[in-house]
């Protein structure tokens, strides 16, 4: 029998270093040193370690940095996944992440440094902490002619002179037309009309009690997609629906001025328009004797505390033409505070006639000194549709009334005295209510309808026969026109041709005729499609119920 070699002291040795070193990993970790971190928006960079309890032997980590409700590209630099090599006696590693300077007073935002795979150490309990970033950059100064800091700056008394608006390529109207390409072209093409052009969005109730957040991250990505571009918000909180004498209770003054003081807080520095709190004057007639004091007292905080936003142009709701007298809305508009703002808008809930809007405005304009105002032409190129009895329909059909068209483009010129700009403040498209057959909720994007609006498009200052408003003396300049046609033509959006100025007399267009405007024909709706492009069809398209009507028939 062989006899057995003793185990040499130099294998002990080593063997008794293995288990050694298999015990200290298994106790040692890897872990971040800051649960969170804060810094200034302005301060450049933030530097983030990671640390180890066993500084013996390599070691690597995996980290990153990714978004929370921090905006990549506008608030701070993404950190994609990257090793971290620890050297033998190394037991910590910082790396550095670049914040971006977008000059923003507002709510902080977060980013979020994380670690992964770690070897041949165990991670710690420390594997993601957040990147609070404070956007305290104080406000700028406010200039009072160009607020919206425009090169070259306005020199007519227009804030909006000059002035280029913000396109949202994600708005409802534009993700229906890329889900139309291939399955109806012509509705696609339809759509595209309203997708290219200057949205205003809306906050309101529904963005809850802190719609600071919600416009402060709007106005971000609107920063990044077109840094040049002003977008155009509005405010919507005031009006809930509430009819016969209402008056708000000192709970709900409380809340909006809270709402308010968030709102105003979000915009901060970011350049916008606001149209401050659509039907809140229209609606006077809803309200007691207090409430509308109430409401004068709302309005009048509203406009104060938003003024201290530099770069932020206000107009108050001015009605319509068609819903009080210039003389009563003047009167309201002046105990609102209208004066501390830029002005007033008219049109937004309406589909008067343009011209018609701008008498009525430079009326209230001229008995308030030389107020400024801006008219919605979003869904008023045909005018309203009058009811047969004006004693229960109202002056107007206001929820999704057939045969209206897409109105004047926006612009900061339109080239008549006392008017800042025409506007789609109202949402073409999108659903007044479920009041007609087919119709969606309220606010609901309802293709078939926009595709009419479309169709039924004049984009040119239409009104009654003998309404003329008064052309600027300063900026754009307005062709006279003949009667039954327009003053100052707008340009009709690449891609579908403006039809003809419409007849203000009956019969309103009959119902699409598919055949005759299929390849290029103007049908019977009034609008050229270009050749090739297939006209809307009467048929299901996309399963959400909402194509159900021909275009030229919905109501």
């Amino acid at each position: 029998m062989r006899r057995r070699r003793p185990i040499s002291l130099l294998c002990l040795i080593g063997s008794l270093l293995a288990m050694a070193a298999t015990a200290g990993a298994a106790s040692a970790d890897v872990q971040l040193t800051a649960s969170a971190y804060w810094a200034h928006e302005n301060q450049g960079t933030v530097t983030v370690t990671i640390s180890r309890s066993d500084p013996h032997g390599d070691e690597y980590v995996r980290y990153g940095v990714r978004r929370m409700d921090a905006l990549p590209g506008v608030d701070f630099v993404a950190v994609p996944n990257t090793v971290a090599h620890f050297a033998d006696g190394q037991s910590t590693f910082s790396f550095t992440v670049q914040l971006l300077d977008r000059h923003i007073h507002g709510s902080p935002v977060s980013a979020s440094v994380y670690l992964f795979g770690s070897w041949p150490y165990a991670m710690g309990a420390q594997q993601e902490s957040p990147i609070h970033i404070l956007r305290d950059d104080p406000l700028d100064p406010r200039s009072a002619t160009n607020p919206l800091a425009l090169s070259p700056a306005p020199t007519n008394g227009d804030p909006l002179s000059g002035a280029r608006f913000f396109v949202d390529q994600g708005n409802l109207a534009a993700v229906a037309s890329r889900s139309l390409q291939r399955t109806n072209p012509g509705w696609a093409q339809a759509l595209s009309v309203i997708a290219a052009q200057p949205e205003t969005r809306r906050f309101g109730s529904w963005d809850g009690n802190h719609a600071g957040g919600d416009v402060q991250y709007y106005l971000s990505q609107s920063q990044l997609a077109d840094p040049g571009a002003i977008p155009l918000i509005a405010a919507y909180r005031l009006v809930g629906g509430q009819c016969g004498k209402h008056a708000d209770s000192p709970a709900q003054q409380a809340s909006y001025r809270r709402w308010i003081d968030n709102f105003a807080w979000g915009i901060g520095n970011f350049r916008a328009v606001l149209f401050l709190e659509m039907d809140s004057l229209i609606t006077a007639g809803c309200l007691s004797p207090q409430g509308l004091q109430i409401r004068f007292g709302e309005l009048r905080y509203a406009i104060a505390r938003l003024e201290q936003d530099p770069h932020l142009v206000i107009y108050l709701d001015g009605g319509a033409a068609d819903a009080a007298s210039w003389s009563q809305d003047a009167s309201l508009l002046a105990r609102s505070g209208v004066k501390r703002a830029q002005g007033f808008f008219l049109n937004s809930t309406h589909f008067d006639w343009t011209k018609s809007e701008l008498v009525y405005g430079q009326r209230i304009a001229r008995a308030l000194g030389g107020v400024h105002f801006v008219v919605s032409t979003a869904v008023n190129g045909r005018g309203p549709l009058v009811p047969a009895n004006r004693t229960i329909g109202g002056n107007e059909v206001l929820c999704n009334p057939s045969g209206r068209g897409l109105g004047p483009l926006a612009t900061g010129n339109p080239g008549y005295r006392y008017a800042d700009g025409f506007a789609w403040i109202g949402n073409p498209g999108r659903s007044g209510g479920a009041c007609v057959p087919g119709a969606p909720n309220t606010g609901a994007f309802w293709p078939a309808y926009a595709v009419g609006l479309t169709q039924h498009a004049n984009f040119n200052v239409t009104g009654p026969r003998g309404v003329n408003p008064t052309a600027s003396t300063v900026g754009a300049a307005v062709r006279r026109a003949p009667p039954r046609r327009t003053a100052a033509p707008r340009a009709a959006p690449a891609g579908l041709a403006s039809p003809q100025p419409y007849q203000l007399a009956p019969p309103y267009p009959p119902p699409l005729d598919t055949a005759a405007s299929r390849d290029g024909g103007a049908g019977r709706c009034g609008a050229t499609f270009p050749a090739g492009v297939r006209a809307p069809r009467k048929t299901n398209i996309v399963a959400t119920a909402l194509f159900t009507l021909p275009a030229c028939q919905i109501g």
